[in-house]
Formats: C-alpha cells, structure tokens, sequence
C-alpha cells in the first residue's frame, strides 16, 4: 500500500494510474472515500472492497458540474437550479437528480436518480483530472448504456459497519491494508465537523433531505422556502 499526499506534485499522477486498475482510498475534508472507475467493472471492485450489502447504489465525485447536469432530465428538476451556478453554494453536499427513467436500476442509480458529491478546491481539481482521463470510455451498463466519466464515490468502510463512516486516519489505513487498496490519497485540509456529506435532491417541485451529515442545517437555509420539503 502507498499513501501519498493529495499536494504532492506526483498525487495526481499516481491516482489516475492507480484509479485505471482498481479502487482508491481518498480522504475528503469530512470523511474518508473510496474512488473506482465509473463502469460496471468499478462498482465491482467497490462491491469488493466494501463487501458491499444488497440494495445499496454508489454515488460519483464530481468533476465538471456542467457534465454531471447534462445527464439529468431537466424536466425533472426545479426551476431554481436548471443552471450549474446555482449549484455552487450546495458545494459540500451530495445532489441527487434524475438521470434516467424510473424504471432504471444499476449499481449507480435507483429508479433512474443518481448522486454526486460536490466539492472545491484540490479535491475538485483531483476530480476534474480522473474525469477527463475516462472520457472516451465506450458505452457502459452502469449508465444505461451511455458513458458518464466522473469516478465512482462510497464510503470508505466495510457495508453496514456499526461504526459507520471513516473519518480517522488510522481506520482508513487499516481499512486499506485489510481490503487490498493500494492506494491512499490524505490531506490536510478537515472540516470542523466530520463524517459523510449530506445527501439533498431535487424534484421539479421540492427539494428532500436524504441523509443528514455536516453542515445541514447550514446548507438546508440555502434552499428557496417554496422548495424545503422539511418545511
């Protein structure tokens, strides 16, 4: 196993090679992640990794805002947030939207909807540079067969461990010793507070949490009041 730091000069390098073969682990200001290639084949080797339980979808890392919208059907979203930029102040949270029809399952997406989480900064960069080194992959099964680029996202832990997300470094280092991940991208840059991203999605009239993490309440006063299912 290697650990290389998200700032090093060759980080990037090494998490594109390493990402090509097989999953990473990637450590995100509030919680540690496994990334994988954004194909049937990645979800399999996440599937392993995680020992993963049935019923349960993986997400991606956003890269390109505007190609992770390109996939939903706009007709299916809320006139608030058509546009990529009105995005940005939901940067920390996972967006969940329509990509296809309900009717559609894979390892990604449940009834058709699919989930990115959105972030800055290196980790937006790192993102960026694993998405554009997939583009061009043929049609794949995971997405209908279509292609979508941007790297598989799940948490880093065994499925349904009672301690829940990592977000200690030495779990995550014993997790990747264990799990046979070669790779481990740490950072620097944590949150005040720890643990997964916050999950919001949105429909064409409102908008739903579906799951908590930090920040929530924070995140939750961005949303237009028309649109607060909570409310």
């Amino acid at each position: 196993m290697k650990r290389v730091d998200i700032g090093d000069a060759d980080a990037f390098t090494l998490a594109i090679e390493a990402i090509h073969d097989d999953a990473i682990v990637v450590q995100l200001p509030t919680v540690f992640v496994l990334l994988a290639a954004p194909t049937m084949r990645g979800a399999h080797q996440l599937d392993r990794s995680k020992t993963r339980l049935a019923g349960k979808n993986y997400g991606t890392a956003i890269g390109a805002l505007d190609r992770f919208l390109a996939q939903a059907d706009p007709g299916q979203m809320p006139a608030e947030f058509l546009a990529a930029e009105a995005f940005e102040p939901m940067t920390g949270t996972f967006i969940r939207l329509r990509f296809r029809s309900p009717d559609f399952q894979s390892p990604a997406l449940r009834d058709g909807t699919h989930q990115g989480v959105l972030l800055d900064g290196v980790h937006r960069e790192l993102f960026k540079r694993i998405e554009a080194s997939f583009e061009g992959l043929p049609p794949d099964a995971l997405w209908g067969d279509a292609n979508y680029a941007a790297p598989l996202c799940t948490s880093c832990n065994v499925s349904g461990d009672p301690l829940g997300s990592i977000v200690e470094l030495d779990r995550a280092l014993a997790f990747a010793e264990e799990r046979g991940v070669k790779l481990v991208v740490t950072c620097d840059d944590r949150a005040e507070q720890l643990g997964s991203y916050p999950i919001f999605g949105y429909e064409r009239d409102r908008v739903t949490v579906h799951r908590e993490g930090p920040f929530l309440d924070r995140f939750k006063e961005r949303i237009p009041a028309h649109l607060r299912s909570w409310a």
